[in-house]
């Protein structure tokens, strides 16, 4: 479904067209314009009336000043201290109706005891309008075919070289990427074994819900997040959907945008504040914000790399700059979209001293909402009287499927005239308080339609109040379930709903229809979404994939350092010459080679299972190559068999291949091994019951491929997460989910095989 939208207000719906999710930046013609020619997609002012950002300096010995005093001087309070995410002096305050937002930033400017004061500027998403197979990521792999139904074919090779790139790794071992934005699908089966956990609240949760007053998952309910996380790490070779930048990595969730794909200064800064307080290394932004002191500085402070989008209003950022992209900090790579023909995307922003790098970003395939059974607090799937009143030329059609709903179809005339049609639930349904979960309001929704839609609720005392109201162009063909979270701050217990459809004459006179609207709690994935979507949104997470894999590789690189190591690796593109600080498109392949000067054992602080993906070179083909690990007193370990047990090794015991090892580290740290320049067959024999073992590949090949000698001898596979100190889940033979023998075997890490009965284990397909 497109959307094109009339307001200033950037209120971006999430809508749905057959297999394409699209977004609505489509025709600039239809928005107002500020004094440059940008599309105005924010309120004027571009602020929260009633809340200002203000910084209180430190004194000489590093306290803060306080501000009681002059908060209290004109009726003035805190709402948020930002110290509790490691922002010391930096607070949101509430200010009094006395006073605007001007007046009140000058107020707090002249006090010597304020370093700065700046609105609570709104924040926009920034994407443009716009499977489970792989053929259709051209970003990812551009093979010159078509890549989406009634498009042109790519240019072959106009992608980051992620095939190659991946005989490299496919993880990023513990690296945790940040996507800032409206939330992840936390359900979606291609993405929640990549995502993050916390039990910090008492309850587990996937990240942060910045928007609500209370721990809640950070569900996406405008559908831009998770296509952002998709791209960067939908899960690989799972049999499930497409692939993301990284198969196997850790995505948290930090919902700093609303469902209508905006959100405010503070917010976002506590999200920034958040993620580096919990260890992210790489925190992407796909979203564009007026320049901010308060963020700027809290990404200097942070050591992890941001990566952000340049936008999408095809205007120079050296001329007309938005933030955080043009941020001239070291930790800040700044991305522009390029399509499947190498080209600078059509609506892409651009400079050649503000935005770094290309990376795909037309018609990119990743997850978005799935759609969940729910358990009702309210539904009526025949739009009984009693229940409903109609308003307008509606047409009630049965279901042609035994337990399909009846629905509502609006039939607009051809002399339509801002006729309004309605659908208002009679019934006011009681919301309990005491669950710790959040209802939705569920409907699905397909048809072509221009005009406007307003979705109100009612308590019965208050009469209707503005939940949703956006002006929209549907294009839906296919039925599609849209939400809204009765959030928190609605205090009140019980809702009554209203839905008022009003068409605009002469642009579009197909039907629209409507079914299934219903308020409840969220179930289980019913099927899981995928689709297209265009945008610089599109382009900053598969850059922000990339740094993931380069930081899973050398743990101990720099924000800056990974992001020159991206920016030393693109391809040169003359669309990209004067458009870019290189040049040149992002290339994985390219960017993870050159972090392979030596080839490395990766370590974390604990017990680490390891391997040798093949012979060693003579003369560093002992356990001597441990002898850098500070492993606090503990040996080198390795598993004889089962009556044997454990056996300590010497330094001058060899290191083989198709063996694990366990080494013992008190940090994070690399141990350089020296490969043999040959490659030479050989084979291990093993004994029935559990044995530690290796892979035999210096990149990810599946278990099944790895075991193949053993044939039907082996069952169980389980693998050693170094990072968290836990067993992985095991990978089985004949298995399916993410428990299939379609999953990785990774270089270097050390596994526990149980075969049936005694075997020989040896490198090559054979």
């Amino acid at each position: 479904m497109k959307i094109i939208l009339k307001k200033q207000i950037f209120w971006v719906l999430v809508c749905l067209a057959g297999l394409s999710f699209s977004f609505g930046m489509a025709d600039d013609t239809r928005y107002s314009t500020n004094v440059i020619g940008i599309p105005n997609f924010l309120p004027d002012p571009p602020y929260v009336n009633g809340s200002i950002l203000v910084q209180a300096k430190s004194n000489s010995d590093g306290t803060i000043q306080t501000l009681s005093d002059i908060n209290a001087a004109i009726g003035a309070e805190v709402t948020r201290d930002y110290g509790t995410v490691g922002i010391s002096g930096l607070s949101l305050i509430a200010l009094p109706d006395t006073i605007s937002v001007p007046d009140a930033i000058r107020y707090y400017s002249g006090n010597p005891a304020v370093a700065y004061a700046e609105p609570d500027y709104y924040v926009r998403a920034l994407k443009t309008p716009d499977d489970p197979q792989f053929w259709r990521q051209w970003g990812l792999s551009n093979t010159g075919t078509p890549f989406k139904e009634n498009t042109s074919p790519g240019l072959s090779g106009a992608d980051i070289s992620a095939l190659h790139g991946w005989n490299e790794t496919t993880a990023t071992h513990g690296t945790i990427i940040a996507v800032l934005d409206t939330g992840v699908d936390i359900g979606h089966p291609d993405l929640a074994k990549n995502l993050w956990s916390s039990s910090e609240s008492g309850t587990i949760l996937h990240g942060i819900n910045i928007l609500e007053d209370k721990p809640v998952e950070p569900w996406d309910d405008y559908g831009h997040g998770t296509h952002c996380a998709g791209v960067i790490g939908m899960i690989g070779n799972n049999g499930e959907g497409g692939t993301g930048v990284a198969w196997n990595t850790t995505i948290m969730p930090i919902k700093v945008l609303n469902y209508f794909g905006n959100g405010k200064l503070s917010d976002l800064a506590f999200g920034m504040a958040y993620a580096t307080m919990h260890d992210a290394s790489v925190i992407s932004c796909s979203f564009g914000v007026e320049y901010s002191r308060v963020m700027e500085d809290i990404i200097r402070q942070s050591p992890a790399l941001f990566v952000c989008s340049a936008g999408n209003n095809e205007v120079d950022l050296n001329r007309y700059p938005q933030y955080p992209a043009c941020y001239n900090l070291s930790n800040v790579i700044a991305v522009v979209a390029t399509d499947a023909q190498d080209h600078l995307s059509d609506f892409s922003n651009y400079g050649n001293r503000t935005v770094h790098v290309g990376a795909p970003g037309s018609d990119i395939y990743s997850t978005i909402p799935s759609r969940y059974s729910y358990t009702p607090l309210f539904e009526d799937p025949t739009f009984s009287e009693g229940n409903f009143t109609l308003t307008g030329n509606w047409t009630r059609n049965p279901g042609t499927m035994p337990g399909e709903p009846v629905s509502l179809q609006g039939v607009l005339p051809e002399d339509l005239f801002h006729d309004t049609y309605s659908i208002e639930m009679n019934k006011t349904v009681l919301i309990p308080d005491d669950t710790g979960k959040i209802p939705y309001l569920v409907w699905d929704i397909k048809g072509d339609f221009w005009g406007s839609l307003v979705i109100e609720y009612s308590n019965g005392v208050v009469n209707w109040t503005t939940l949703w109201d956006y002006t929209a162009y549907f294009e839906e063909d296919d039925w599609r379930q849209l939400f809204i979270p009765w959030n928190s701050w609605y205090s009140d217990p019980s809702y009554k709903v209203r839905f008022s459809f009003q068409p605009f004459n002469g642009v579009i006179k197909n039907d629209f229809s409507i079914r299934n609207i219903m308020i409840g709690y969220r179930g289980e994935v019913t099927k899981p979404e995928y689709g297209y979507m265009s945008g610089t949104s599109m382009a900053a997470p598969m850059v922000s994939g990339m740094a993931g894999l380069i930081k899973g590789i050398v743990p101990d690189l720099t924000a800056e350092e990974v992001k020159q190591v991206i920016m030393d690796t693109t391809d040169p593109l003359p669309s990209l010459q004067e458009r870019t600080i290189t040049g040149g498109r992002v290339n994985l392949s390219a960017a993870l080679k050159s972090l392979k000067k030596d080839d490395i054992i990766p370590l974390y602080p604990g017990w680490n299972h390891v391997s040798v993906p093949r012979q060693l070179k003579e003369g560093y083909d002992t356990a001597q190559i441990f002898a850098s690990v500070n492993s606090s007193g503990h040996s080198v370990l390795v598993y004889v068999n089962n009556s044997t047990g454990y056996k300590t090794l010497s330094m001058n015991d060899p290191v083989v291949p198709l063996q694990g090892y366990w080494v013992y580290s008190t940090s994070t740290m690399a141990v350089p091994v020296r490969l043999s320049d040959q490659i030479k067959p050989f084979s291990r024999e093993i004994q029935a019951g559990w044995s530690s073992v290796g892979g035999w590949m210096e990149t990810d090949i599946s278990a099944k491929e790895t075991f193949h000698s053993l044939m039907n001898t082996w069952s169980y596979a389980t693998g050693y997460d170094a990072v968290v100190q836990q067993y992985e889940e095991p990978i089985i033979r004949g298995g399916t989910g993410n428990q299939s023998d379609e999953r990785p075997i990774q270089p270097y890490h050390g596994y526990w095989l149980y075969c049936s009965q005694n075997g020989t284990y040896q490198t090559g397909f054979g």
